[in-house]
């Protein structure tokens, strides 16, 4: 379960990486495939996808939809392991 403030309407990728504990490599490749982060395809295209942004519906879609990685290892930001 991921809890936000209500009144945040936007998240970074960083900010997604630490609600979900899924590394930032993986969420790109994820919204990549499911088209999340409206922002950050329109900056894309541009070529210039330096920070990714998703909405609160994202987010969701994300948590919902992302498999859960089994704890392969420590890492020091304490996020998930990273997936093979």
């Amino acid at each position: 379960m991921v809890t936000v403030k209500s009144s945040q309407k936007i998240f970074t990728d960083s900010e997604v990486a630490t609600l979900t504990g899924i590394c930032i490599d993986h969420i790109h490749k994820f919204a990549k495939t499911r088209h999340l982060g409206f922002i950050a395809r329109a900056a894309e295209a541009a070529g210039k996808a330096d920070n990714w942004l998703f909405t609160l519906s994202d987010l969701m879609v994300l948590v919902t939809l992302f498999p859960s990685a089994p704890l392969v290892g420590s890492r020091s930001d304490g996020q998930r392991a990273v997936w093979p």
